[in-house]
């Protein structure tokens, strides 16, 4: 079996996908929309352009969120993504920086916010911090996002009844063990490789589907690829304790 989560498996999985816009932004507008694809940038964003080539090339359109941090925030490759057709949306962790307080949190997403809008952004979707305690998207529990002129956000503004939800979240497909933060309303469907679901998508298993990614998942180089499947595997182990700690912390209470 050839290595998974590589730009060549991510190109098979492009193809069997309908040429289109299956922009976050373009799935608040369009209820008949086929699909959602979704790129969570959490790490400093070094092959984020050479993946938004690749769906440019395809006539694939997608969604980039891009944290406003310093190495992360890169307003030439945000430029670069936005010129090649795709979205360029917020991925606000606004509580994570406020340590929970709720003013403080709305005042740093407005002046965050303002930034984007030299991409002409609409949407945003939280950042799941799994060592915070916090949950970004809380904060609209006591805030409207549409006052900021925000179109929908990437988790509470979408039907998940209608799509089938994959987040490579833990560099594995739906692996709830792992996932802490990145969680929708629905029953997901485990799945064991990206092959596994481009078969599901190639034979029509599947057709309405949310896909997630984090571009620092995948390389074709061997090094970037090794360090990442090792750095990631330690997280794992430290995430799958946490998500045990937690859940009997939360029966405890």
């Amino acid at each position: 079996m050839g290595r998974d989560f590589t730009f060549e498996i991510y190109k098979e999985l492009l193809k069997q996908i309908p040429e289109g816009n299956y922009t976050v932004k373009e799935a608040m507008k369009n209820k008949n929309q086929l699909g959602i694809i979704r790129h969570d940038v959490d790490r400093p964003p070094k092959n984020v352009i050479d993946l938004a080539k690749l769906e440019n090339e395809l006539n694939i359109k997608s969604t980039y969120y891009f944290r406003v941090k310093k190495k992360h925030f890169n307003p030439e490759v945000m430029t670069r993504v936005k010129e090649l057709g795709h979205e360029i949306g917020y991925h606000y962790e606004v509580l994570d920086k406020a340590n929970g307080n709720m003013d403080t949190a709305i005042k740093i997403f407005k002046e965050e916010w303002e930034l984007f809008r030299k991409w002409d952004s609409v949407t945003i979707c939280m950042h799941g911090n799994p060592f915070s305690k916090y949950l970004n998207r809380d904060i609209w529990k006591e805030n409207n996002f549409s006052d900021y002129n925000v179109l929908g956000e990437g988790y509470l503004s979408i039907d998940f009844a209608k799509y089938i939800y994959f987040s490579d979240t833990s560099r594995k497909w739906n692996y709830e063990s792992y996932s802490i933060k990145d969680k929708v309303d629905r029953d997901l469907l485990e799945i064991k490789s990206t092959k596994d679901l481009i078969e599901k998508i190639k034979t029509k298993e599947i057709t309405n589907f949310y896909i997630l990614t984090h571009p620092s998942r995948w390389n074709d180089d061997w090094i970037p690829w090794t360090v990442e499947i090792t750095l990631q595997t330690l997280k794992n182990v430290i995430k799958y304790y946490l998500n045990i700690f937690r859940k009997s912390n939360s029966k405890n209470g």
